[in-house]
């Protein structure tokens, strides 16, 4: 009885979410035209999403209906066998650890990408961390080896072992919503996303990033705003921007101590075509204002081995606060104008 209580709570909660959870899809939704051709469009039911205003196509309040992803796959269809061709042979290069609040302009769209070049995985503000299963199989005790292959499945150890991705790119966004949150902490975010965010929400709480903790001091009580600045900071501020790129540099740092590739890299796995695990990892940052991507110069791979050259323009080493040279007597209970200090 105790053995197959135990079999059933370890398939209900180990087991069942990787399963669910192993296959992440990347979806890029693109807003279609009407279809000129009234006898295309699918019977209306009752109590079913009416478009705003009248429209079928409606972007007001950046709203859409399932009409438009209908007219996006007809016009899908007129080349998606053309489509399957050229994607058919194509082996993915390139795989992104993305976030899910940059999903309205997808990796291929940012690098403007060869079909079937890329894979993606994406959860909250791009994070890689081995609580998450979608992206990391934590290694499991010997009586249960057998299961692994089950679980193999995970993301990362997916698109190396099985479509051997030659890059795997940590993306993070200016203005990310998930870096927002662990900034602001507002009580509005629900308790699961404050979880998922803490490792980020502890990173602004101590880091001594000279941005960041000038951010950080900026919005804390004093005269007049007692309990501080609570609204979110725009998306230039420049520790806003130094807290997203901090970020990415954790989940690079992340692969490089708790991944399958580093087990690769030490342990000599191979790939189902028997080759080596050649992977290298990159930190990038997406600028959606300007369109351009930074790379954060932390780049690594299999040891003794060069790193590819990275075109992208790399972004000058962050410096650390020293809080006695650059703010004498803050610490000390003092008043400071901070409309006055620049990064």
């Amino acid at each position: 009885m105790f053995t197959l209580h135990f079999f059933t709570l370890f398939m209900s909660t180990v087991l069942l979410p990787l399963l669910v959870s192993s296959h992440p899809v990347a979806v890029q939704f693109q807003p279609r035209s009407p279809t000129s051709n009234p006898a295309a469009a699918p019977r209306q039911v009752s109590n079913s999403q009416t478009p705003l205003s009248g429209s079928s196509n409606s972007t007001k309040l950046g709203l859409h209906t399932l009409q438009d992803l209908y007219e996006g796959n007809q016009k899908f269809r007129e080349n998606a066998r053309i489509q399957a061709e050229k994607v058919e042979d194509e082996a993915p290069s390139f795989m992104f650890l993305g976030c899910v609040d940059n999903s309205r302009l997808s990796p291929s769209s940012i690098f403007n990408a060869p079909a079937g070049s890329t894979v993606s995985h994406s959860n909250i503000a791009n994070q890689y961390s081995n609580k998450d299963p979608s992206a990391y199989v934590q290694p499991f005790r010997s009586w249960l080896i057998p299961l692994i292959a089950i679980c193999r499945n995970a993301a990362v150890a997916y698109a190396v072992e099985t479509l051997n991705v030659q890059h795997i790119i940590v993306l993070g966004h200016y203005g990310c919503k998930g870096v927002e949150a662990a900034i602001t902490q507002s009580s509005k975010t629900s308790g699961l996303v404050r979880n998922w965010l803490r490792p980020i929400t502890d990173m602004y709480s101590i880091s001594r990033r000279r941005e960041i903790v000038i951010l950080r001091d900026s919005r804390k009580p004093r005269r007049g705003q007692d309990e501080g600045i609570k609204t979110a900071p725009p998306a230039t501020d420049a520790g806003f921007r130094a807290l997203v790129e901090e970020n990415v540099k954790r989940g690079v740092k992340e692969l490089r101590t708790n991944s399958i590739i580093t087990q690769a890299y030490a342990s000599h796995i191979k790939t189902q075509n028997n080759e080596n695990i050649d992977v290298f990892v990159h930190g990038f940052v997406y600028d959606e204002g300007t369109g351009e991507v930074h790379d954060l110069h932390v780049s690594f791979g299999p040891p003794g081995k060069a790193i590819p050259t990275v075109p992208f323009k790399a972004i000058a080493a962050a410096k650390n606060f020293h809080r006695d040279n650059d703010r004498p007597g803050i610490s000390k209970g003092k008043t400071w104008d901070f409309s006055k200090v620049h990064p």
